[in-house]
């Protein structure tokens, strides 16, 4: 006998992960395929189906969006109708409007810095941090970028210090291999479809890097590590001591840090041909966050991102 709950999971999480559900069930028994689309229909209502209702903060820690910012910030306006936040005191933040704005106003929040390699004073306040973890702690997701990746240590979530750098546009290729047993994570769904394994690396820079964190030469003791650093040939004398991409369970939250050169969209900028590839990754990342998210409605204009794009 069929299931139809289970086959209707089976088709939603087809279309969750880019892949084709297989309709030939379906079609057997139409109460079943009617029933099937009621169902895809009111999942699609939340903000966890197809990304309905989800929305998303690019945090600027200094008053005007920097060069090496840009890209970043750019993408994810014309991708998610991201909402540009400032710290306004500590522990308190604005919108581009001057408008106050919590953080809890969003479902995720993606702080992304490249300018500089340190950390600013404000976000080392107590109010801020407290705010930070608040957030993460009642269910946010956080995704923090380049040198923001050094926040997980300053938040006292992780013992070992980031490694720090500044900028390096050399424009070597570079890439990343998931971590082992991290190759069906879901920031790596979809990719097989594009010609490329997880498990084997493949390039998405072209680039390099503006200033920068990641975690070398050995791992972070306090989170699961999702990718490391690839780079052709395969592999160097370095390979797999670089840790860039990285996973966090705070309290009901979910925080994820991307550094070294994974998080670098000038590169597509100046067409770079694995640009598609780093959107990927990021749209799997957001994909993912979104959906680890809370399900309260928020009053803020929606972003579409709970299906991962083609």
């Amino acid at each position: 006998m069929i299931d139809p709950e289970l086959m209707c999971f089976q088709f939603w999480k087809a279309k969750q992960i880019g892949g084709k559900p297989n309709m030939r069930i379906a079609y057997k028994s139409k109460p079943l395929f009617i029933l099937c689309l009621v169902l895809i229909f009111t999942l699609a209502s939340s903000p966890f189906a197809f990304g309905v209702g989800a929305k998303v903060a690019f945090l600027e820690a200094e008053g005007a969006v920097p060069v090496e910012d840009e890209a970043e910030y750019n993408w994810a306006e014309e991708n998610y109708n991201a909402t540009l936040i400032y710290p306004d005191n500590a522990g308190t933040f604005i919108d581009e409007n001057g408008n106050s704005v919590e953080l809890s106003d969003f479902h995720v929040v993606w702080w992304h810095r490249a300018s500089s390699s340190e950390i600013p004073p404000i976000f080392l306040e107590q109010a801020t941090m407290d705010a930070f973890m608040s957030f993460v702690e009642d269910g946010g997701s956080l995704f923090l970028s380049q040198v923001a990746f050094h926040y997980v240590f300053d938040l006292g979530l992780e013992n070992l210090e980031p490694r720090q750098e500044g900028p390096n546009a050399d424009h070597v290729a570079s890439g990343i291999i998931a971590a082992p047993g991290e190759e069906d994570h879901p920031v790596f769904a979809g990719f097989k479809e594009l010609g490329v394994d997880p498990a084997e690396g493949f390039n998405i820079d072209c680039y390099g890097h503006d200033s920068m964190c990641d975690f070398y030469p050995v791992g972070p003791p306090e989170a699961t590590v999702l990718g490391m650093a690839y780079q052709e040939p395969h592999p160097q004398a370095w390979f797999g001591q670089v840790c860039p991409l990285c996973e966090y369970k705070v309290g009901d939250g979910t925080i994820i840090i991307s550094g070294w050169r994974f998080t670098v969209f000038r590169s597509g900028d100046e067409g770079c041909d694995h640009a598609e590839l780093m959107e990927k990754l990021h749209e799997n990342i957001f994909s993912y966050l979104g959906t680890l998210a809370p399900v309260e409605a928020k009053d803020k204009l929606s972003a579409t991102w709970g299906s991962i794009k083609d």
